[in-house]
């Protein structure tokens, strides 16, 4: 099971992510992981599982999604201590 440290505008949480499971993550109340950055879009980004880990997917958001400070393009395997900002919301992933 991997670990998603996320700290938002407001609060720093910590959310259990199995490695099927898929999170979008945005402004969005209806969105699995909402956040309060201001920047973030509705439906900003996806965190998809694969069965055996995860992958960082841009859903077209306005302000783009960085993952280690590059924009992130495309499906990219999310590895242990990489950093996804998501509109000035930062997701840390964790898998120890």
């Amino acid at each position: 099971m991997a670990k998603l440290i996320v700290q938002d505008v407001e609060h720093t949480y910590l959310v259990d992510i199995e490695p099927a499971e898929c999170l979008v993550v945005g402004r969005a109340h209806a969105c699995d992981l909402p956040v309060t950055a201001e920047r973030a879009s509705r439906r900003h980004m996806e965190v998809r599982g694969t069965g055996t880990g995860h992958l960082a997917v841009d859903l077209d958001s306005t302000n783009g999604t960085l993952l280690n400070g590059a924009p992130l393009a495309g499906e990219i395997p999310l590895q242990d201590g990489d950093v996804v900002d998501v509109g000035g919301c930062t997701i840390l992933y964790r898998t120890s």
